[in-house]
């Protein structure tokens, strides 16, 4: 990823931003009714041990370019990202076939609960961390005003 990274700033417009937005593996998604106005907790979905690991090398590799002086960090935050579904047999097919999930939610309500409300609407809600970089360049170098900040 480094490699990429590197290609980017290559062809990043001097001073120009990179938008990092990847699923963020340190916290739990959540299988949840959708509700009238708000959302009812049915389980919680981990992320495969491989998809953990991919996250810590993209972390490094951000982390490596920082340091090499090719990005500057601007600003990062977390949001929240709703995958719908029209029931909760779409949710667990969904999962059974995602590779990024465990191929199983651990439910936190008892099976008649699930079964009672089966045909509702059902979404996994999930955290999507992204971070802006600037392109770092060497202000003495660079004759765009963009780039003079």
């Amino acid at each position: 990823m480094v490699d990429a990274l590197v290609e980017i700033h290559r062809v990043l417009a001097p001073g120009g931003t990179l938008v990092d937005a990847r699923p963020d593996s340190r916290v739990p998604a959540y299988a949840e009714r959708r509700r009238l106005r708000r959302f009812q907790r049915f389980g919680v979905v981990k992320t495969s041990r491989l998809e953990l690991a991919n996250d810590r090398v993209s972390d490094r590799a951000i982390e490596r370019v920082v340091r090499k002086g090719l990005f500057k960090r601007r600003r990062r935050g977390r949001f929240w990202h709703l995958v719908p579904f029209g029931s909760l047999a779409e949710l667990r097919k969904y999962l059974s076939e995602h590779l990024r999930f465990v191929h199983r939610a651990k439910w936190v309500v008892d099976g008649a609960t699930r079964k009672r409300y089966s045909n509702d609407q059902f979404v996994i809600r999930r955290a999507v961390r992204y971070e802006l970089l600037r392109r770092a360049d060497d202000r003495f170098g660079c004759h765009d005003p963009a780039c003079q900040w």
